[in-house]
Formats: structure tokens, sequence, C-alpha cells
């Protein structure tokens, strides 16, 4: 997969430069919208760090990072999440460097091992039900129970492309994981009947038109977008704080072991992560960081929603090399 030259002159010609005192701007990947990134490349330049973004999906720009390995491009990449950032580390594209705001991080956001890849902000994928048509007590208590017959037809699952699927797909699946880390029969069996139960769509559209003509009800959607997603269909949402966790993907920041401007990337990052810049981050754009000193920071709204749903606990260093071969064989014998 490549990236459209012509998008990519785009991003680039709208990334902010100058203000640090660098031979040239460091370059950042990262999957943050136009609007976003512009954002963000306007507060670097306020606070001195002289950069360039290349926005891109970030199945794109995983693609592109490993197709690079030989000759980096790109300095720092920000924002992939926690399977893609593993994979990239296993593969050798990062050089360490602990941030400055690494210490006050809870263990599971921090790279203690590799001191490589560290997370400034969560995103819970979420199963919530359209309230207008489904009850409380009607609604499942938790993933598994959509399996039951009582849900046939009456949720959407998304593309395998889509890193939210995968996201949920992982979560599902690592419930059934032995003792070697394999997923079990059961597990393979749970995933069939779940695909069968579902509505099975591969573009937005689809989707959305499956809640329109209300066949679908459930939505299993990352944290903000089913606000947004039931406004654009129209009516009430309602999350489930799910038994066994919801799974929760955090992203990551980390800078490129063939960067040749180590010392602006350093300070790039320890600035992008500081609990400061993720609680104006939160203010403007309703995201829940990580940080425990930015989510004090932070509007009441984000506050309280740092602590809406149960994590699920996911080893995503562990499950990274498996995801790959799980997808497809999804894919293959059950899809």
């Amino acid at each position: 997969m490549t990236i459209d030259r012509r998008a990519a002159a785009l991003a680039l010609a709208a990334a902010i430069a100058g203000g640090a005192a660098t031979a040239e701007p460091i370059t950042v990947y990262s999957p943050q919208g136009e609007e976003r990134g512009i954002w963000i490349g306007e507060k670097a330049k306020e606070a001195g760090h002289d950069i360039q973004i290349l926005t891109a999906g970030g199945s794109e720009l995983f693609d592109r990072l490993l197709a690079e390995r030989a000759n980096p491009q790109a300095d720092v990449v920000v924002g992939l999440i926690d399977a893609s950032m593993a994979t990239l580390k296993s593969e050798g594209l990062f050089a360490a460097y602990v941030p400055s705001w690494a210490e006050g991080l809870d263990a599971i956001y921090r790279d203690d091992a590799d001191g490589m890849v560290h997370k400034f902000w969560q995103t819970p994928i979420v199963l919530a039900y359209n309230a207008d048509a489904m009850s409380a007590e009607e609604a499942p208590d938790g993933w598994l129970d959509l399996i039951d017959p009582q849900y046939a037809g009456k949720y959407v699952i998304g593309s395998t492309a889509w890193q939210t699927t995968k996201s949920y797909l992982v979560g599902l699946l690592v419930r059934f994981m032995d003792e070697n880390g394999e997923i079990t029969d059961e597990g393979w069996d749970f995933m069939q009947t779940f695909y069968d139960n579902g509505i099975v769509v591969d573009s937005g559209d689809a989707k959305t038109a499956a809640f329109v003509n209300g066949e679908a009800v459930i939505d299993l959607n990352w944290f903000g977008g089913v606000g947004t997603f039931a406004e654009a269909v129209g009516y009430t949402p309602v999350m489930v704080d799910t038994e066994g966790g919801t799974p929760v993907i955090s992203e990551g920041i980390a800078i490129l072991a063939g960067t040749d401007q180590p010392e602006a990337a350093q300070a790039f990052v320890d600035w992008f992560g500081s609990p400061e810049f993720m609680a104006a981050y939160a203010e403007e754009f309703g995201q829940v960081p990580v940080h425990p000193e930015a989510i004090a920071m932070s509007p009441e709204s984000v506050q309280a929603n740092a602590t809406l749903l149960t994590p699920q606990s996911i080893d995503w260093d562990a499950v990274a090399p498996s995801i790959d071969r799980w997808i497809q064989r999804i894919e293959l014998e059950i899809k």
C-alpha cells in the first residue's frame, strides 16, 4: 500500500515548521486527521519545535514505516495503536528513549522492558446500544453475550482492515487463549458464531444503512465514534460497562532508529507527552489522556470518561505477533 503523492504533498504543505534550532524540521508520521494534525503542528511551533507532519491512515503509515526501514524518512511516529507499535518495535524500527513524563505513567503505558514506546492517551473500544430501540434489560451485559440468538442481526461487524474491528476481535479472542498463547477450539467456535450472528459489512455506508433501517441496534465502536455515529443516524446511545472489561487501545509515540536528529526528536517527544500538552489536547478534542497529572488537569467531562468503563487486560506486546495470523484465519475460514 502506498500513500497518494498528492495527499502526501498536501499533508506536508500543511505542516507547521520553524522555531527550533535544528538544521531542518523533524518529520512526524501520524494518523491524526487533518484538523488534529494542523492543531498539533501549530502548538508545536508555539513551543519552539520545528516539525513537519505527514498524516495518513494508521495501516498506511504502518506499511510505509516497514517499507522504509532501510532508509527511514520519519524521525518520530505518533499515534499508532498498541499492536502496530509493538510490531514495529519487534522489527527493530525504534530507538530507545525514555521521555521525561514516563515515570508518572501506569505500568501498562510504559515500556519498561525496552524503553522505546510510551503511551499518551487511551481509546476504549465500546459496546453501545440504541436506547430508543432497546432497553437496558434487553441489552447485552458483555461482549460474549453477542452470540446469543436474541442479538442475531442486531450488531454490525466492520471490515477487518479497520483498527476498531481488529481491536475488538483481539479482545474477544484473548479470552480464549491457552497457556501457550494459542486460541482454543472453543474460541474459534465462538468467533464463527459471532460472525454468523452479526451483520458483516466492508464499508461505513453499509454500517450506517443497517442502523438507519432499524435492523442494527448495537454499535461496536471506538469511544468517540459512538456519539458521533449516533448523532448522524439519529438515536440515543448508551455505552455498556461490560462484564470482562472493555478493550482499550492506547496510542504510542516513539523515535525512529534511523533519525539523524535525535536531540530534536527527543525534545519533541518530551513536549508532546507532557501532562500540560496532553491536558490541552483533552480540552480541545475531548480525548482521555493516560497520564494521571494530565487527567487531573483535564475538563471534568474528560475526567468522568476516564473512569466510565472498566478496561480489559490485554498484553499487546505478547499478542501482537499473532494478530495478523488470527485475522487471516477469520478472513479465510470464518468471515
